[in-house]
């Protein structure tokens, strides 16, 4: 009939966008094609994204996994009290009372000077010179257990605030260990950032020169597309799709090798914690980790993609 547009073929906003629908479609079959076409560069291409993308991730995850457990870590004595030697038993009781309502202290023991004696003759064995002594001369004694959240910073400040409570005369903060294992978990966390754009910087080299010996390999087609009124827009989709897929491979592969590590450390450090009378499973990379590993792998690639192709495509003009 006359006037009347051939099946699928129209004017309006809807076969435009099906027509555009349909390309993309095709576009993205083709890169999958490809990568079947060509494995084995391919495969290294992945496996060098998934490289540059488990180092970093790693080395956060696992320090991120440790600051868990730390904090998790019922806090042993940190706060030895010696109280002024005038004071009597009760008087310590009195003031580890006070000291109880501290903020930041979840509870406070009293030793006597009677029982520190004995434990201290137990552990030095030194009871000959124990029985030449006409008095006890050491000091009632409160084991002071701060909350769990407490960091070193707020072990030191409340140790000042009890030196300056009338009727202790030295208060012992024991507190290295904690200090030493942030400094380790600040420092991780630090190697594993300091790289982690380099990373990706290499992640969205690696990708741009693959894609650029995929531009060369179809020069021909390119400049045929030119010539037939197609743009860059359009001779670049399959690029975009090609870019976004192996850097979501590159996530995927970086997601299973980080899972396989974390397992083979698990035993290593949950003997570590149990120096602590703690049990630790350091396997948190779990499924959301993963989706976010792919989906920022398929992102740089369609990043890199899109700067790569776009100056590549420049280049090729139809003679």
């Amino acid at each position: 009939m006359a006037g009347q547009s051939p099946a699928g073929v129209g004017s309006g906003p809807r076969p435009r966008i099906l027509a555009w629908a349909h390309h993309h479609r095709e576009a993205a079959a083709m890169s999958v094609e490809k990568l079947f076409r060509e494995p084995i560069s391919n495969l290294l291409t992945v496996f060098v994204i998934a490289l540059a993308l488990a180092l970093p991730t790693f080395g956060l995850a696992l320090a991120s996994a440790v600051n868990k457990e730390v904090n998790r870590l019922d806090a042993p004595p940190q706060l030895s009290v010696l109280t002024d030697a005038s004071l009597t038993l009760d008087d310590a009781k009195r003031l580890a009372e006070k000291i109880q309502r501290q903020p930041g202290v979840a509870s406070v023991k009293v030793i006597d000077r009677d029982t520190a004696l004995t434990e201290f003759i137990e552990a030095t064995g030194l009871s000959a010179l124990s029985s030449r002594m006409e008095s006890n001369p050491l000091p009632h004694t409160l084991w002071l257990y701060p909350a769990a959240n407490i960091r070193s910073a707020g072990l030191a400040q409340l140790s000042q605030d009890l030196k300056a409570l009338p009727g202790i005369a030295e208060v012992i903060l024991d507190s290295r260990w904690l200090e030493r294992l942030e400094a380790v978990i600040g420092l991780a966390r630090s190697i594993a950032l300091a790289p982690g754009v380099a990373m990706a910087l290499g992640v969205v080299l690696t990708l741009g020169n693959t894609l650029r010996l995929g531009i060369e390999s179809r020069r021909e087609e390119i400049v045929v597309i030119k010539l037939i009124g197609g743009g860059n827009a359009f001779a670049r989709r399959p690029f975009l799709y090609t870019g976004a897929l192996l850097g979501a491979l590159g996530g995927l592969v970086s997601g299973l090798l980080i899972f396989i590590t974390f397992e083979v450390l698990n035993a290593p450090i949950s003997q570590l914690f149990e120096l602590y009378d703690r049990s630790a499973a350091v396997s948190v990379f779990g499924f959301g980790d993963l989706v976010l590993l792919v989906v920022v792998g398929s992102v740089l690639g369609w990043i890199s993609a899109c700067y790569s192709v776009q100056l590549h495509l420049a280049r090729i003009q139809p003679r």
